[in-house]
């Protein structure tokens, strides 16, 4: 009788593709096991939690008697799960309910979530863990039929009666070509020869040099010192990728550009889409020094309609934080001098920060976020999740770092830092607020142009305005929120998409909230507000739209055109204040708000595009408006 073996993977929100890690796995295994013949793998990939249930149902009636069988005959059956933040607290729930069927099945887990074992062996349903690479460990594993020879399988965390194992730490494998490709035990395509997925993530390096205290990449599982497939099988397997019509490619990589040959894939990636028409896009996590090898990937990547964005991953300004986080030696906090050489070439360029670092503050983090709004046409602000395996989860005590479940998950999923020894849990709180206000504002394409004139201007603080506007917004909708505790922060925070979406549904009294704010904030500060209720009226007009698509002609009393135009270029309009000349422009609404738009993130997709722009200007619009 075969083995049975299930392996479970889960898709992230917004990213569906090809189950490659638990695939690596299988393909190892496969080629290298020596009990390969009585096995049988299969890969159990959910594209989302609400699979689960109906799995289970037809797992339960189909599998469990054959798993009932196999014990019976005295052999094992395994379930693993490749554990990820973003499917903790799915895949620990469905562990449990696995294990109430069947407790004398075992369940294996691995991932950078579970690399701190004693977090979960004896608590949660786990019956073993591997630590760092899986590849050979689970290999030995599978191949070990006597449980007392686990202690000689390196990289293991186990429970012997009630104490905790960890076998020796498993070296690295230095020579990655080793390990065979996922696509070996991958199905690609349906039976009709059609693509099953738009995406594939995929690794061609491993390892990052960096230790940055908030990260698992380079300090946790995988290790600081990088190596790499060849090219010879990297141009193989995304040969097969593209012939199997698969759009996107995401690399898992920690570092991309840092190592010689990342030109040479960049290269081929180009010449794939010559050739194939494929990927459409290719997206990565690009080299914290931003060396001129980097920029010139991205330039050629960009020329070639394969970027969707370049991103510094700044993540903070703030002198400690950076100290504290391992970062303060780091190229890319010489950021300016690259943002306006990406800018100026047409590269869409954003800059990424983090909230809720200890050592950060409120003030300052806010005085950073108004300096890079006048130099990035875009900007991520993630809340600071505090992960298993990082050194701050380590010293979380050492700097106070006070924490809650992300959405009501606990620690399966993370949790959100509301507090350490350098701010207290009301201005952890209020940073959330704000980056609740900047991605409704900006992201949602509400005033982006605005935020970009004061951020330039730079004569009223923007973030402060921020935080102002959006609380001047929760009581425009009040009653119209009442299932949303709206004296809750965090609550405003995880219902953003339902306030934005009710926000847009009401955009007059919007707009004559926002522009009652601005002119009230203006005139405290002696400043003259008609250049930003100007720069709003444009954002009104470019506002995404609730129903169909539509062309409507507006009229403006200023000049509009050069008003945009400036802005795109993130340059102050000259004169704006002063001119009175009036302007009309045709601009294109795709509608669809409520529909196809369900989520804040998204407003700048659904924006209103002039149509009658000069010549030129579009590629500029999608750079600096989105």
């Amino acid at each position: 009788m075969h083995r049975p073996i299930s392996l479970f993977s889960m898709d992230s929100d917004k990213f569906h593709a090809p189950p490659t890690t638990t695939a690596a796995l299988t393909s190892y295994f496969r080629k290298y096991g020596a009990s390969t013949d009585n096995t049988h793998i299969e890969l159990v990939h959910f594209q989302g939690g609400e699979d689960i249930a109906p799995w289970l149902e037809k797992w339960r009636r189909d599998a469990l008697p054959l798993v009932q069988k196999a014990l019976q005959a005295g052999v094992q059956p395994l379930l693993g799960f490749s554990f990820y933040t973003w499917n903790a607290a799915e895949f620990l729930g469905l562990a449990g309910e696995l294990k109430a069927l069947a407790p004398e099945m075992q369940i294996l887990a691995g991932g950078p979530h579970v690399q701190q074992a004693e977090d979960y062996l004896g608590i949660e349903p786990i019956d073993i863990i591997f630590l760092g690479e899986a590849e050979v460990s689970l290999q030995e594993f599978l191949d070990c039929s006597n449980p007392a020879h686990w202690h000689d399988i390196p990289g293991l965390a186990f429970l012997d009666g009630s104490r905790i194992v960890k076998t020796p730490k498993r070296p690295r494998n230095k020579n990655l070509d080793l390990f065979p490709s996922p696509l070996d035990v991958l199905e690609l395509t349906d039976a009709s020869g059609r693509p099953k997925y738009e995406s594939i993530a995929y690794e061609t390096s491993r390892g990052c040099p960096f230790k940055c205290a908030f990260c698992e990449w380079g300090t946790g599982a995988i290790g600081s010192k990088m190596y790499q497939w060849s090219m010879e099988r990297i141009r193989q397997d995304w040969k097969i990728i593209v012939a199997a019509g698969i759009k996107d490619i995401w690399l898992a990589d920690s570092n991309f550009g840092a190592l010689k040959q990342d030109l040479d894939k960049a290269k081929l990636i180009v010449e794939l889409k010559d050739r194939t028409g494929l990927p459409v896009s290719f997206a990565t996590s690009w080299s914290k020094k931003h060396s001129r090898q980097v920029q010139e990937i991205a330039l050629l990547l960009h020329h070639n309609q394969l970027l969707p964005h370049y991103q510094l991953a700044l993540q903070t300004l703030t002198p400690e934080a950076l100290r504290l986080s391992n970062r303060e030696n780091m190229s890319s906090n010489e950021y300016q001098p690259i943002a306006k050489s990406m800018s100026e070439q047409g590269v869409p360029i954003a800059a990424e920060l983090i909230w809720g670092l200890p050592g950060d503050n409120l003030p300052d983090f806010e005085k950073n976020l108004d300096q890079l709004l006048a130099t990035f046409p875009n900007i991520n602000i993630f809340g600071y999740t505090l992960l298993p395996g990082t050194e701050f989860y380590r010293r979380r005590e050492e700097f106070k770092i006070e924490a809650i479940p992300v959405a009501g998950y606990g620690k399966a999923k993370g949790e959100y830092v509301v507090g350490c020894h350098s701010f207290d849990r009301n201005e952890g709180e209020e940073g959330y607020f704000l980056i609740s206000a900047h991605i409704l504002l900006v992201h949602g394409h509400i005033m982006p142009l605005t935020t970009r004139l004061l951020a330039l201007r730079a004569e009223v603080p923007v973030s402060p305005l921020f935080r102002d506007i959006l609380r001047d917004i929760i009581a425009l909708l009040a009653s119209e929120l009442t299932d949303l505790d709206l004296e809750n922060r965090m609550s405003i925070y995880e219902g953003r998409d339902r306030i934005y979406l009710t926000a847009l549904a009401r955009s007059e009294a919007l707009y004559h909230a926002i522009a009652t704010t601005l002119e009230q904030r203006h005139l405290a500060l002696g400043v003259d507000p008609q250049p930003a209720l100007q720069a709003l009226q444009l954002d009104q007009a470019l506002c995404p739209r609730i129903g169909r698509e539509s062309t409507q002609r507006k009229t403006f009393a200023f000049d509009a055109r050069q008003a945009f135009t400036a802005l795109a270029a993130m340059e102050i309009p000259p004169a704006v204040a002063k001119d009175r000349s009036e302007t009309s422009l045709e601009i294109h609404h795709p509608g669809g708000v409520g529909d196809i738009l369900q989520v804040a993130d998204g407003g700048s997709w659904l924006r209103g595009v002039i149509q009658d722009e000069v010549k030129g200007s579009s590629e500029v619009q999608y750079v600096a408006v989105g």
